[in-house]
């Protein structure tokens, strides 16, 4: 999916809702929607350290262990609502 196709398929959604995101690996992960936006995150530069930029992606929260993630919009088939 593109960021537009991505930012068109949740803007329905209401944050914390259970959504499922189906991936091109054919994976298919159940989480809670944490944020709408869906930007990518710029390199930041440190006295020794340099963080890459890092792409487009959808903010999840998933498990309990697993807290918010990221999953890079790239990587999405679909996205669909299952529950608030």
């Amino acid at each position: 999916m593109t960021k537009e196709e991505v930012i068109e398929a949740i803007k329905d959604i209401p944050i914390d809702s259970k959504i499922q995101v189906i991936l091109k690996s054919g994976a298919i992960h159940e989480a809670r929607l944490s944020s709408h936006k869906v930007d990518k995150i710029p390199e930041k530069k440190y006295e020794t350290l340099t963080v890459p930029e890092l792409p487009p992606a959808l903010l999840v929260n998933g498990h309990i262990r697993q807290g918010n993630y990221r999953i890079e919009v790239e990587d999405i088939v679909k996205i669909a609502w299952v529950d608030n």
